[in-house]
């Protein structure tokens, strides 16, 4: 619904900028929601939250200003150190109970509580995002592009079903964010959106690594009947053991933090030249009459997009080709680790693994039967990501992401690494490529070292915009003015023709997020 942007105020300090989407900011319902959002969202007390600042109200653009607060999210960091347990996992319960209490305390609905909404700075845990995201009901629970308000592994039944939106909400996403927390999922599976509905509406969670100290009040606040879950007060009360008020519950949580947790280093920020949309907004809040921010670029990718489709590698059932045999001198397919591996060779000099999403990626040419379940169409623009790591290498040989494929593999856009650390933006056309942008030193990398490369396939007019990512850094973009059409999406590995290299590579998490059509 918006673009966050890193600022400082008039004394210097940093700020975050969140400047609301122009077709969101039209809507005249939306604006007047947002406004009484916004205020209430002012009279929260900053327990463990990320205070806001400033808003703007009226005018054109729309924006909140809030803390900075410094640190990875949620997702960031489970994803990087893994599960957190013990006292890091009690601090996180009760930061996030102690901010839920605080906004429901001055009639706030936080409506999108999840991973990437909580920020693990160095004092505790903060959260963000709070109420804003309520204003989007005036639209019947979806944006102006047709996306979902919310994340449907972390919403309330009562929210997928239609229904009005209350603390309880809130309280739900915080079992699923604390399981999450605890096992590095989300509680309630399923590879497709009606799948993952499907399991939050009937399905029962997966709560077998949440310690059971925390297990009991997890589930309860999972339970399907919103009247019986526990209020955010109620959750912090048993946390702590006693009635907590919830400045004295988030000191504690605070000490409890500094001495457990060691926080994985946030992305950084980038500094550099101001891009047009940016310069826009800074006029925008000059010209409003309000304090000045100047805002620094953002190169982190977009985090605003629905996930489309998921795979962890955990299960062969997934639908990728291959299971890996370790035996062979190059093999490809599912690893006993719970990765998935391609290698090529001097035999086998490139492989590509097409991701079996559940979208159609053309128009049929032919009359769908009209009893059959509809398959959806993929998006046009996505982004694709992907945890890749070199395990062996002799020679040169590089690996990544592609987009834009066509059924047979044999034209597409790919985003790579190499063997040498460099990084590239290349077009395949039947098979021959041809780099679009210089290849790009990247600094980490190497044969051991996990990458997560982000991929961005943008629809412009005719033309497609190419963004890659890697490990939070933004290395190249590049637009294609005649665009491939839209297609498959993958991951792929090869060696350099007519040698004797060799590259074993696995790849994890991989993760296709797109907005929906109009």
């Amino acid at each position: 619904m918006g673009t966050v942007h890193l600022a400082e105020d008039a004394a210097g300090q940093r700020v975050a900028v969140k400047v609301i989407n122009a077709e969101l900011s039209q809507h005249e319902q939306f604006r007047m929601r947002f406004r009484r959002e916004a205020d209430a969202a002012r009279r929260v007390r900053r327990f463990c939250t990320a205070a806001v600042l400033e808003a703007a109200l009226d005018g054109d653009q729309l924006y909140v200003v809030t803390e900075y607060v410094p640190g990875p999210n949620l997702d960031e960091a489970v994803r990087r150190s893994g599960p957190l347990r013990g006292s890091s996992l009690d601090a996180l319960a009760v930061s996030v109970a102690t901010a839920l209490t605080a906004i429901h305390g001055a009639g706030v609905v936080h409506r999108d509580l999840k991973p990437s909404n909580v920020l693990l700075s160095p004092v505790g845990p903060r959260v963000i995002d709070f109420g804003i995201a309520r204003a989007l009901d005036t639209l019947g629970g979806v944006t102006g592009t047709g996306e979902l308000v919310g994340t449907p592994r972390y919403m309330a039944p009562e929210v997928l079903r239609g229904e009005p939106v209350s603390p309880a909400c809130d309280v739900f996403s915080w079992g699923c964010l604390i399981a999450f927390a605890a096992s590095g999922r989300a509680p309630f599976g399923g590879d497709t959106l009606p799948a993952i509905v499907y399991q939050v509406l009937n399905g029962q969670p997966n709560l077998d690594a949440v310690e059971p100290g925390l297990r009991e009040l997890v589930g309860a606040a999972l339970d399907k009947n919103p009247a019986a879950r526990p209020t955010a007060q109620q959750l912090l009360d048993h946390l702590v053991g006693r009635s907590a008020a919830p400045e004295q519950a988030a000191q504690t949580a605070q000490v409890t933090w500094q001495q457990s947790y060691t926080a994985v280093p946030p992305r950084k920020p980038h500094r550099g030249r101001l891009y047009a949309g940016l310069a826009v907004a800074a006029a925008v809040l000059v010209g409003g009459g309000v304090t000045a921010y100047a805002l620094l670029a953002s190169g982190g990718p977009p985090d605003d997009m629905n996930v489309l489709y998921r795979e962890d590698f955990t299960q062969t059932s997934g639908g990728w080709n291959g299971v890996y045999d370790a035996e062979d001198t190059a093999s490809y397919g599912y690893r006993t680790d719970g990765t998935y591996g391609l290698d090529v060779d001097d035999e086998y000099e490139e492989r590509t693994a097409k991701a079996p999403i559940p979208f159609l990626v053309a128009t049929p040419t032919t009359t769908p039967d009209p009893s059959a379940t509809t398959t959806p169409m993929l998006p046009a623009s996505v982004v694709v990501a992907v945890t890749a790591q070199v395990k062996k290498s002799a020679g040169a040989g590089e690996y990544g992401v592609y987009c834009h494929s066509t059924d047979n593999e044999k034209s597409y856009y790919e985003f790579g690494l190499d063997t040498t650390g460099k990084a590239r933006i290349r077009r395949i056309t039947d098979g021959a490529g041809g780099t679009l942008a210089q290849p790009v030193q990247v600094n980490g990398l190497g044969t051991g070292k996990s990458a997560r490369v982000v991929a961005s396939c943008e629809q412009v007019g005719a033309g497609v915009r190419l963004t890659m990512w890697v490990n939070d850094e933004r290395v190249q973009e590049v637009e294609d003015p005649n665009g491939l059409k839209n297609g498959f999406v993958g991951v792929f590995a090869r060696t350099a023709k007519d040698s004797t290299s060799l590259l074993k590579t696995t790849f994890d998490d991989f993760e296709l997020r797109g907005r929906k059509e109009p």
